[in-house]
């Protein structure tokens, strides 16, 4: 059967319920710094969120032949081992109380027997399985990158693929040659300035721009990550679902609109000849910068509610009938009471380079 198929078809182990915050953040962050290293090799991909893992990676959006699937886990302190990762509590060290009478609770798969199930689901296709977390595992002693499971000692392989049978039947030991762990480069405490860091050389690197403003771009790839983190997956084609990846095509769309927006950008030298009050020229001139900066550096819907609702109010007033200034003081009372989605505090100047801006910007 046809990956894309595969993956319509076959059911979602679980849902997950609700993020912690602090992993929901960290696993975007982390998806995101995978989807710069894919993008900076030239391969095609695909990359979901929340998607029968964490993070699934398709080799290829076109004509997947591939799929990896990453389970990203957190922790504070301490040191991974393959015994932790393949423990049927779930979690290190974890013991369930159980009350004089109850029968024994059952056991939780382990994080591996998790990632196993992955490759029972979809076994001609499943190329790795793979364990991101912030901390070194003990057993293994590569530093950051991937490493196979099986570059442990023997005795911990061996440990490791036992457990796994009491969990499983149907693992068998060749199987254990699908795990990889993966140690972040992304610390926990600092995770967020470090892939806006990476995203930042990113962009410099794809298009030469070297201003401030590339880390709005980063923020909203990020934003990109979490929405999809949230998105409900349409199951009902494999088109429709594909609107839950990041791909390839999706990260050149947006270098293209950034570009483009920096390239098209409305001049304040454009603008002032028509002011002809030098003073006022002065002030919604220093106005216009505070703008440009705070609109380079804000993406998303309501940003662009508030440049759309802004351009609808503009265009009823402006016409050229009259002064350029006297027609945007017209629009002044009724931008103002959009400023909320915006800045509700700013300044009656600062709403007029608001208006000429996006009046201007076609």
């Amino acid at each position: 059967m046809d990956i894309r198929q595969a993956l319509l078809n076959e059911p979602q182990r679980e849902q997950g319920g609700k993020l912690a915050v602090e992993r929901f953040e960290y696993q975007a962050a982390w998806g995101l710094s995978r989807i710069l290293q894919l993008y900076k090799s030239g391969a095609d991909f695909g990359i979901a969120f929340e998607f029968h893992d964490d993070v699934l990676e398709l080799d290829s959006m076109s004509s997947p032949t591939k799929v990896t699937f990453f389970q990203v886990k957190t922790q504070k302190t301490g040191t991974w081992t393959l015994s932790s990762i393949s423990a049927s509590s779930g979690t290190k060290g974890k013991k369930t109380a159980v009350k004089p009478g109850e029968p024994p609770p059952d056991k939780k798969l382990s994080f591996a027997a998790k990632m196993y199930d992955n490759y029972k689901r979809f076994p001609d296709h499943t190329e790795r399985l793979v364990f991101v977390t912030n901390q070194m595992c003990s057993d293994l002693v590569a530093g950051h990158g991937e490493t196979k499971f099986e570059a442990a000692a023997a005795a911990k392989v061996e440990s490791f693929r036992k457990r796994l049978k009491e969990q499983d039947p149907e693992f068998q030991d060749e199987h254990s040659k699908l795990f990889h762990f993966c140690c972040s480069t992304m610390n926990l405490a600092s995770f967020s300035d470090t892939i806006m860091g990476a995203v930042q050389k990113f962009v410099i690197e794809q298009t030469g721009m070297t201003e401030t403003s590339t880390y709005a771009f980063g923020l909203m790839l990020l934003e990109e990550c979490r929405q999809r983190e949230r998105m409900d997956v349409d199951f009902s084609s494999f088109s429709a679902m594909s609107e839950s990846f990041v791909t390839r095509k999706l990260i050149d769309d947006r270098l293209e609109d950034f570009k483009r927006r920096r390239k098209e950008a409305v001049e304040w030298s454009e603008i002032a000849p028509s002011i002809t009050n030098i003073v006022r020229r002065r002030d919604i001139g220093a106005a216009w910068r505070l703008y440009v900066n705070d609109r380079r550096s804000r993406y998303g819907p309501g940003p662009q509610r508030f440049r759309k609702a802004v351009k609808d109010v503009a265009a009823k007033h402006i016409a050229g009938a009259r002064d350029l200034l006297t027609e945007v003081d017209a629009a002044l009372p009724e931008v103002r009471e959009l400023a909320d989605m915006w800045d509700k505090t700013a300044t009656d100047d600062y709403i007029r380079a608001v208006i000429l801006y996006e009046f201007h910007d076609v």
